[in-house]
C-alpha cells in the first residue's frame, strides 16, 4: 500500500538527507539570509500590525452585521470587538514570546485598538502594507537561492513586489477570518453557558471555568494552524519557480513546530538568564526582538531547504525506479531544467 505524499516525506528524514540539508544551509549562508530577513522584518513588523488592526477595525461593523445574520436564528448575539478578539488570540502566543518583547508589542497593539479612525485607513493601511511587503521580498530572494533558481528565471522587481503585497494582504485576511471564527466560538460558548445554568445540577463556578479554559486552550492550535498555513503559502508562492513534486505541508509543519520550540527556549533564556536591558539599556527590547526575528527567519529558511532536499531525493528515487540505467553520455536532469519548473 502506497503512502500518501505528505506521509512519504517523513520516510526520507534519514541521516544522508538531513546531512545534505545541513550542508546546503551552510553553503548557501542561510544564517546570513536570516539576518537580512530579520532586519527587514523589524522594519515591517509594526506597519504589518498597524495594517492588520486598521483593516479589522474598518470592516468591524460589516463583520458584526454578518455575524448577527448568521447566528441570530440560533443564539442571541452580543456586541464584541473583533480587534479585541484578535488581540486575545495573539495572547496565546505569549508562552513562546519573551516578556520584554511582549510588553513592547502589547503596548503598540493597545494604542492601536484604542483608536478608531476610518479616514486614517486610506493612507496608513496602504503605506503599512507596502512597508510590510518589503520583508517578504527579502524572504522571496532567499527562497530563490534555496531552490537554486537561475537569475534569468527569477521574477522581475515589479512582479516580486506585487506577489509580496498580495501575500501580505492574504495574511491579513487570513487573520481577520480567524478572528471572526473565534468570535463566533465565543458567542456559542456564552450561549452554552446560559443554557447550562438553567439546569439545577450544573455547578456554575466549576463548569464555567472548565468550559472557558477548554475554549481558550483550543485557541492555541488554531493560531498554530495559521502559522502552518502561512508557511505553506510562503513555500509555494515565495520562490519564483516551484519544482514539481517538491513537498510543502510536511516542511511547513516541522518548521512551525521547530519555531514553537525554539521560541519557547529563547523566551526561557531571555526571561531567566538574559540581561539585555542592563547591557544595552533602552534598546534591549529591540535587540531581543531582532534576535527572535532572526531565529524565526532561520527556521523558515531551514524548513524550505528541507522541503527542497527531500523533494530532490524523492524525484531521484522515482526516476531510478521508473527508468533503466542511463548511459554516461545521456543528459542528466538538473535543478536548472526549465521543463521541471512551474
Amino acid at each position: 500500500m502506497a503512502l500518501p505524499p505528505w506521509m512519504l516525506f517523513f520516510t526520507y528524514l534519514r541521516w544522508p538527507v538531513l546531512r545534505k540539508t545541513v550542508e546546503r544551509v551552510i553553503q548557501q549562508r542561510l544564517n546570513g539570509l536570516a539576518t537580512e530577513m530579520a532586519y527587514g522584518s523589524i522594519l515591517a513588523l509594526f506597519p504589518a500590525i498597524l495594517a492588520l488592526f486598521t483593516a479589522v477595525g474598518l470592516f468591524e461593523d460589516s463583520l458584526q452585521m454578518l455575524l448577527r445574520d448568521i447566528l441570530n436564528p440560533f443564539v442571541q448575539v452580543e456586541d464584541a470587538s473583533l480587534q479585541l478578539v484578535l488581540r486575545d488570540a495573539a495572547y496565546s502566543l505569549r508562552i513562546v514570546i519573551p516578556d520584554l518583547m511582549w510588553q513592547l508589542l502589547g503596548n503598540f497593539v493597545a494604542e492601536i485598538t484604542g483608536r478608531r479612525n476610518g479616514g486614517l485607513f486610506s493612507i496608513s493601511f496602504i503605506a503599512a502594507v507596502w512597508i510590510a511587503s518589503s520583508a517578504l521580498c527579502t524572504a522571496m530572494n532567499a527562497f530563490d537561492q534555496i531552490h537554486r533558481i537561475p537569475r534569468r528565471l527569477r521574477r522581475p522587481f515589479w512582479q516580486a513586489r506585487g506577489v509580496a503585497v498580495l501575500l501580505t494582504i492574504a495574511s491579513i485576511l487570513l487573520l481577520a477570518i480567524a478572528a471572526f471564527f473565534i468570535l463566533i466560538g465565543n458567542q456559542l460558548i456564552a450561549t452554552t453557558l446560559n443554557i447550562l445554568e438553567s439546569f439545577p445540577i450544573y455547578r456554575v463556578e466549576d463548569g464555567t471555568y472548565l468550559l472557558l479554559r477548554l475554549w481558550r486552550t483550543l485557541n492555541f492550535p488554531l493560531v498554530m494552524a495559521l502559522v502552518v498555513i502561512a508557511f505553506v503559502l510562503l513555500y509555494r508562492l515565495g520562490p519564483s519557480r516551484w519544482h514539481r513534486g517538491t513537498p510543502l505541508l510536511p516542511g511547513a509543519l516541522l518548521a512551525a513546530l521547530s519555531w514553537l520550540g525554539i521560541s519557547w527556549l529563547f523566551r526561557l533564556y531571555v526571561n531567566n538568564f538574559g540581561a539585555y536591558n542592563r547591557v544595552y539599556g533602552a534598546v534591549g527590547t529591540v535587540i531581543v526582538l531582532l534576535l527572535w526575528l532572526q531565529l524565526s527567519s532561520l527556521v523558515i529558511l531551514v524548513g524550505s531547504q528541507l522541503n527542497v532536499t527531500v523533494g530532490e531525493a524523492m524525484r531521484a528515487d522515482r526516476a531510478l525506479a521508473a527508468s533503466p540505467p542511463q548511459p554516461r553520455s545521456s543528459r542528466p536532469t538538473t535543478p536548472f531544467d526549465e521543463r521541471e519548473w512551474l
